[in-house]
């Protein structure tokens, strides 16, 4: 049986991808080779707001109170390597360069300096720094479901004798 933190990465590694580079596909394959400075705009705008919202969405709706920088790292991972296959793909797809898949598997191999690369000719470089830096620098929030009462530390919690004060005052 797989662990479930395991199962758990690796959807978020798959799920990253997918959210930040399916609307750069979209607009590639609709507009080809036509793309403009507002495409680029428009992309360093909306990539990182529908990722990060759709990742905050479902930490929102998760029954744990935790934070979520594993899974933040996890769909940032799954950005970064799967992006060469993922422009490759656009590019592909909107006549643009088609590229061979001995291309793709090497450029996927060399992901950090690739995936910077072709973001650059792509557009989406902004967007990728900006996305990148959310993730990483934004300490994703404590997110729980439901209302919980929150306590500040060193105060007397209710019922709670002695020995849990004094384990409150050492946290």
């Amino acid at each position: 049986m797989i662990p479930k933190r395991i199962v758990e990465a690796w959807w978020y590694i798959l799920l990253g991808p997918f959210l930040f580079w399916t609307p750069d596909v979209l607009l590639h394959w609709l507009r080809g080779q036509h793309t403009s400075g507002w495409d680029v705009l428009i992309l360093t705008l909306v990539l990182p707001f529908i990722t990060c919202l759709v990742l905050v969405l479902l930490w929102a709706r998760s029954r744990e109170r935790k934070s979520h920088k594993a899974e933040a790292f996890a769909a940032l991972a799954g950005i970064w390597v799967f992006g060469p296959a993922m422009m490759s793909f656009e590019w592909i797809s909107g006549s643009a360069h088609p590229h061979g898949l001995r291309f793709v598997l090497v450029c996927t191999a060399l992901f950090p300096i690739c995936t910077f690369v072709m973001s650059t000719s792509d557009g989406t470089l902004g967007a990728l720094i900006i996305t990148t830096a959310l993730l990483v620098f934004l300490r994703p929030l404590r997110l729980s479901r439901g209302n919980r009462k929150t306590r500040i530390p060193g105060t007397p919690v209710e019922g709670a004798g002695v020995g849990a004060r004094q384990a409150d005052r050492s946290s």
